[in-house]
């Protein structure tokens, strides 16, 4: 009875003995934390940290796997990868350590006041609403002109011509005879008549009243400036003949100008009249100027697809010249928002992402994104306040990411890791390394099939790319390798290879 006892203790203790064999077995074959640096496990060296190191790789060119330290294809140093790390929990785990070298830095999502501002490029014309012309109103010749030359000013009522208009001398004389002839003879609406049309043909009142104490008709009479200005035009020179209606000069005021504007189509919705505008100019660094859209042109430019719009400004001085450009930053009305910094964002074109931290990882977050206001971007949907966000580092945590398809499970909507996603110029196989040749920079495989080039199983050399890619490589390993597609005859050169994990 007592040998049935050992017996049936040695049978126990060997089925536990079993279990714990295959429950080490069914685990991977993963050991205990605390290898030490230079074991091998799985095939992998171990770098001694205490953590199971599944295989080393570089992050820039995150394809490609090694099972020992060393260089990269890129001569970066490879880094390890942890075991109890990676895609599985939806996450990239990093040290604090390696986020210190990779520079990580962090900021919060919050919720802001935005203003969007429209920003445009002007220029400064003249306001057409303060032009005048400075005409005669009876045929005539320009005697006398007081102004030579285009861009002169002229101030208010300065004499700027003389002109001889003979039906003006006539009329004087007809006047002035009128005028002697006793009241009792001709009645007083003759001389109205003749008086008002003195008026009509253009001679100024102070003229006609010097007729009616005695004075003698003038030979020329004086055109006189209505405005101050600058002179933009001369419409006749000394001597020559002038009708009714003809402008002499043209007159501009400049003490009020005009900032045109170009404003884009797509910023059109935010402008509106009786804003506020910031303008600065190139001429005068420094110095802003404050103004507000007093009219948005009706017609859009076709070929800029842009928008006039009108401010005006005080010119004292003349300081600002017609022709120069200016810079405009319109305000809009500040509104509420979940912002990021701008910088936090990673647009690849066919979505935008932004790396989050959260329970210790770092995870790939789709968002869709709002306005942008200087060095913030609006998160209409993907986080919520309070948010911790990468704003430097982001990239290589990214790459990581897809590696481990996290990216991949945003539009797929799946919790398990998908696989990486070939690029579609390359042919991917899998297969078994049975020898190497660093030298020649060969290997032989035994691979699968290939379907896409219709190849069947076999065993054959390929060159690689970089001699790099074969580097801690040895013969029994499984690996994936992608190359171009080959030309008739030809054998393909691995471009990538990478280990092949079990799943």
């Amino acid at each position: 009875m007592i040998k049935n006892k050992k017996i049936l203790a040695a049978g126990v203790a060997l089925v536990v003995a079993l279990a714990a064999a295959g429950y080490w077995f069914s685990m991977g074959e993963q050991p205990s934390a605390g290898s030490a640096k230079g074991d091998v496990v799985n095939g992998v060296a171990q770098d001694g940290s205490g953590r199971v190191v599944k295989y080393w790789y570089d992050p820039m060119v995150p394809m490609e796997r090694y099972n020992a330290p060393g260089k990269s294809s890129m001569n970066m140093d490879l880094q390890p990868k942890y075991a109890d790390e990676g895609g599985d929990s939806g996450g990239i785990r990093v040290s604090s350590q390696t986020q210190q070298n990779l520079g990580v830095r962090t900021a919060r999502v919050v919720f802001d006041r935005l203003a969007p501002a429209v920003t445009a490029i002007g220029r400064v014309e003249t306001d057409e609403r303060r032009i005048v012309e400075v005409q005669t109103l009876t045929a005539g010749f320009v005697e006398q002109l007081s102004v030579r030359a285009v861009g002169e000013a002229v101030t208010r009522g300065s004499r700027v011509a003389a002109v001889y208009a003979p039906d003006l001398l006539g009329a004087q004389n007809e006047y002035v005879a009128l005028l002697k002839i006793p009241g009792s003879v001709i009645t007083p609406d003759l001389r109205r008549a003749t008086r008002q049309r003195l008026v009509l043909l253009g001679l100024p009142e102070p003229a006609i009243r010097n007729l009616e104490r005695g004075g003698h008709p003038q030979r020329t009479y004086g055109v006189f400036a209505p405005r101050s200005g600058i002179v933009t035009a001369i419409g006749a020179r000394p001597g020559a003949r002038v009708e009714p209606g003809q402008s002499i000069l043209t007159l501009a005021d400049l003490s009020q100008v005009l900032v045109v504007a170009e404003v884009p189509e797509i910023s059109l919705g935010q402008i509106r009249v009786g804003q506020s505008v910031k303008i600065t100019f190139p001429a005068y660094p420094g110095e802003t100027r404050e103004g507000r859209i007093d009219y948005i042109f009706p017609t859009l430019d076709a070929e800029a697809r842009t928008v006039r719009v009108r401010i005006a400004l005080p010119n004292p001085a003349g300081r600002l010249k017609i022709g120069m450009f200016a810079n405009l930053e319109i305000a809009g009305s500040p509104t509420g928002a979940l912002v990021a910094p701008t910088e936090a964002v990673i647009v690849t074109g066919k979505r935008n992402v932004v790396i989050v931290q959260r329970g210790g990882v770092f995870i790939p977050v789709e968002v869709e994104l709002g306005r942008t206001v200087g060095d913030k971007t609006e998160i209409r949907r993907g986080l919520a306040a309070n948010d911790v966000v990468v704003v430097s580092g982001q990239f290589l945590i990214d790459s990581e990411a897809s590696l481990a398809g996290v990216i991949e499970r945003l539009s797929q909507g799946q919790a398990a890791a998908a696989p990486q996603q070939a690029q579609t110029s390359l042919i991917e196989g899998r297969g078994v390394i049975t020898a190497l040749d660093l030298g020649a920079g060969r290997v032989t495989l035994s691979h699968g099939p290939i379907p896409a080039i219709e190849w069947p199983a076999m065993t054959m050399t390929f060159p690689v790319k970089n001699a790099a890619l074969l580097r801690g490589r040895k013969t029994g390993e499984r690996v994936r390798f992608s190359f171009q597609k080959p030309q008739q005859g030809q054998t393909p050169v691995i471009e990538r290879m990478a280990l092949e994990t079990a799943q």
